[in-house]
């Protein structure tokens, strides 16, 4: 009883910590953040390190299998207007796995976004109406076909 309760325990405080703001982690000056999990056993094994930058973004992200061995790391890259501009993800040996780049127009508005893997899998492109809302997202395969359009309408 006494186990599951700490599990539990230790399970709200990895996910509040998730949470917080990047105002929160800027203010607090908060560098990283690690999530243990308690087993059964009562050994603590590492389950996510996250590291932040000065702005409180995310700048590194490692998750660890359930015997605390790295999984995969992913490193985030931002631009000065603090838009995610570059996703990698790489395995436990430090091959890349999957990519994603992000490009904005002036008003800070997402405009493009590409996924690959080892090569390109998926392009798409945002539409933004006068005040700046997100009018359309047309996502393109790897060969220029569209696979998919969504259209965002707002009622005011």
């Amino acid at each position: 009883m006494k186990i599951t309760i700490k599990i539990v325990i230790l399970l709200l405080l990895a996910f509040t910590g998730q949470a917080q703001s990047k105002k929160d982690l800027r203010n607090n000056k908060v560098k990283s953040l690690t999530v243990m999990t308690q087993t059964t056993s009562g050994a603590a094994v590492k389950e996510l390190i996250e590291k932040y930058n000065k702005q409180g973004e995310i700048i590194e992200e490692s998750k660890f299998d359930k015997e605390g061995k790295l999984k995969e790391k992913t490193i985030y890259k931002y631009n000065a207007d603090g838009d995610k501009t570059e996703k990698s993800t790489f395995d436990a040996n430090g091959k890349l796995k999957s990519k994603e780049i992000y490009k904005y127009d002036n008003d800070g508005n997402k405009i493009e976004e590409q996924v690959f893997g080892t090569s390109l899998q998926s392009k798409s492109v945002y539409v933004y109406n006068s005040k700046g809302l997100k009018k359309e997202k047309k996502t393109f395969d790897a060969n220029g076909k569209l696979i998919q359009h969504k259209v965002y309408q707002y009622e005011y």
